[in-house]
């Protein structure tokens, strides 16, 4: 082999480390570099659903798909029925995040919807990598109740009535869960706001979590 072919095998094989290098460093960047850091590509919407296994349709909706520091995002999530006659829904324990952790319904033991924030772009293909934002419920005097062993939906189109028993008696819930959320919703400023008492700028996710362990995500953005 001459000098200038030794030189230009040199150079090709020098060139291909370098391509490989970088194709390695793309895929670590695309599996492990946070959603919040990694751009994010998606055309945001003020309303997504998703059809449940148990049997009802789940929306979620926000008023805007952007805000300014110090803004605030309403949130709305909901179930209707699907079913063609009232079904009995078993009442499971298989939530996705922390109970604690989701805005639900005040006063209601058992509610079995509720809604979150996280801070990052997640889907619903990565949401398991996501940690709800500590969102204070306030502090009300409830009368004890104990969860309901069933929940009766109602037929009717895009209706999101149900029949609860509590304590033995029937309730009639309507299973819907709003929050307006905002840096005041947390009760303290985060790191990296630009002022006092307002979100970091970046991408936030929007999610309703059901007790069926069912989860749709929504996502806005702070700038």
């Amino acid at each position: 082999m001459s000098s200038d072919d030794d030189l230009a095998y040199r150079r090709s094989v020098r060139n291909m480390s370098v391509i490989l290098a970088v194709i390695v460093i793309v895929i670590f960047a695309a599996i492990f570099v946070p959603p919040y850091i990694s751009p994010y590509h998606d055309v945001f919407q003020q309303s997504v659903s998703m059809d449940s296994p148990a049997g009802f349709t789940m929306y979620l909706t926000i008023n805007a798909t952007s805000v300014t520091p110090g803004g605030t995002i309403l949130m709305d999530g909901w179930v209707n029925s699907s079913f063609a006659s009232i079904e009995n829904l078993t009442v499971a324990d298989q939530w996705a995040f922390q109970q604690n952790l989701l805005w639900r319904s005040a006063c209601a033991s058992g509610w079995p919807i509720g809604v979150g924030v996280m801070e990052g772009h997640y889907t619903q293909d990565n949401y398991t990598q996501g940690t709800l934002l500590s969102i204070p419920l306030p502090l009300t005097s409830c009368p004890v109740s104990a969860p309901p062993q069933f929940i009766l939906l109602y037929p009717s189109p895009h209706s999101s009535v149900a029949l609860a028993s509590v304590n033995g008696n029937p309730v009639r819930w309507l299973l819907q869960t709003e929050l307006a959320f905002s840096d005041r919703s947390l009760g303290v400023s985060q790191p990296g706001s630009q002022g006092p008492g307002e979100l970091p700028p970046g991408v936030y996710t929007a999610v309703l979590a059901d007790e069926w362990g069912d989860v749709l995500t929504n996502n806005f953005i702070v700038s």
